[in-house]
């Protein structure tokens, strides 16, 4: 589905309603501009601000009690006035909708990821301790000479409609596919008979569903993941790449050079900040780490509203200096498709043998290795750790499931209305013969076994 559209604006008196909070009366003012005869390209843009609106409310659920009794639960003695002295810095993240703040459900996270402070006071689960001592001792055991490793993934994802209406309803939902890291996938078992899966080479793999808005959709598969572990591009990383000091010509991979609006686009403001990232460097190599390092020492990590609420990720970024996983893995895709290197998006899951969530990172091409992956959020993790640093810059941990090789490609069967998430496929899709449908997932670990 095209969204060329969003490179249009909105309408100065739409834009300053939403902008003062004032979401009823953007609503009455949108509605009034779709009676109007304007170009089909306007209308377009309206309609989908349209739906941004009628979402809004279902990622700031949190009234101002509820959020402040969120922040308890997630913080070690988190207090009234920590609560009120962060809204007024301005570092909370929330909408005032007719005069009422609503706050975004993962606000105490994300001063987590600001405040180190607040970071030490966060509770963590035995589960999330896990994660993250598993993920630290495989990319330890590499470092320090461990042969790559190799995993056997068995997983589901069960989907179902929220507030079902009674009436017949198609859904998508993610599944594996044959990429680089990751072979042997077959699909186990599916809810209905009816279902259709996409083939192995689709940019975003799915498996498509139709039936009653009341029933479940689940599909089950397994597949076979390796760590991807290039011992000499690693130590060159942390030497500075002295042995690659000559230019080098990339291969010619014209999708992966292109520009992809909404979002992949070369702006002046990309430009001019890539002369700045790409001053002193001469190989291929040190232009892509040159940039690497650029998002992730600069870049904080915080979590975001859904994609489908900003205009052009990568200018964000650049401007604001935060985002997630996907926001960091979008601008340096298109830094370096700016600057001649083959770069493309890759995404699914992040899962280890206790849960799996969604993730996203990017795939450059180097001349002297061929196509490496790069994470950028796992990479920039921790800003003083240049071994970590390092390793995510061609290198991966095993911990993934990959269902995308693109960013904003179509389903196959296509939806008729924009998706809830327009560019990405981890989670699952519903929409009805004649409106969207919104739906909840759950993803379960069956089976996490070395080969």
């Amino acid at each position: 589905m095209s969204l060329e559209f969003l490179l249009l604006g909105l309408p100065e008196e739409i834009r300053r309603a939403e902008s003062s909070g004032n979401i009823s009366l953007a609503q009455e003012l949108i509605a009034n501009w779709l009676l109007k005869d304007i170009p089909e390209l306007h209308k377009k843009r309206l309609e989908f601000e349209k739906l941004r609106l009628e979402r809004l409310r279902l990622y700031y659920p949190f009234p101002y009690d509820v959020a402040l009794q969120e922040g308890k639960n997630l913080i070690a003695n988190f207090t009234e006035e920590e609560f009120k002295s962060f809204i007024e810095k301005g570092v909370i993240d929330f909408i005032e909708i007719d005069e009422v703040k609503f706050f975004e459900k993962r606000f105490a996270y994300n001063l987590g990821f600001r405040f180190p402070e607040i970071k030490s006071r966060m509770k963590e689960s035995e589960e999330q301790k896990k994660k993250r001592e598993i993920l630290e001792g495989r990319i330890k055991a590499l470092m320090e000479g461990d042969n790559p490793k190799k995993w056997k993934v068995r997983a589901k994802i069960t989907y179902k409609v929220k507030e079902p209406k009674g009436k017949r309803v198609r859904v998508w939902l993610p599944v594996p596919k044959e990429s680089y890291f990751q072979r042997e996938v077959k699909v186990l078992e599916f809810s209905h008979s009816n279902a259709a899966i996409t083939p192995e080479n689709s940019l975003q793999r799915t498996i498509f569903f139709e039936g009653r808005d009341t029933e479940e959709f689940f599909v089950s598969f397994e597949y076979i993941t390796e760590e991807v572990w290039n011992q000499r591009l690693f130590e060159n990383t942390l030497l500075g790449f002295k042995d690659f000091r000559s230019s080098h010509k990339t291969i010619d991979i014209s999708d992966f050079l292109e520009e992809k609006p909404p979002h992949i686009i070369f702006t002046p403001l990309l430009r001019h900040l890539l002369d700045m990232i790409l001053e002193g460097t001469e190989s291929v190599i040190e232009k892509a780490f040159a940039i690497y390092d650029f998002v992730t020492s600069r870049v904080r990590y915080s979590y975001v509203k859904p994609y489908i609420y900003y205009d052009n990720i990568p200018q964000f970024v650049a401007e604001n200096l935060v985002g997630d996983c996907g926001f960091q893995a979008l601008l340096f895709i298109t830094l370096c498709r700016i600057a001649g290197i083959p770069a493309h998006w890759q995404s699914g899951w992040y899962i280890t043998p206790y849960e799996a969530s969604p993730h996203d990172w990017a795939v450059i091409y180097l001349p002297e290795f061929g196509f490496v992956p790069v994470d950028l959020s796992f990479g920039g993790k921790d800003k003083g750790d240049r071994k970590r640093k390092a390793f995510y810059f061609g290198n991966l941990d095993g911990f993934r499931m990959v269902a995308n090789d693109e960013f904003q490609e179509d389903f196959h069967p296509p939806t008729k209305f924009v998706r809830e998430d327009p560019y990405d496929n981890q989670v699952g899709e519903a929409e009805y013969e004649d409106e969207k449908a919104f739906g909840e997932h759950k993803i379960e670990v069956l089976g996490f076994e070395e080969v």
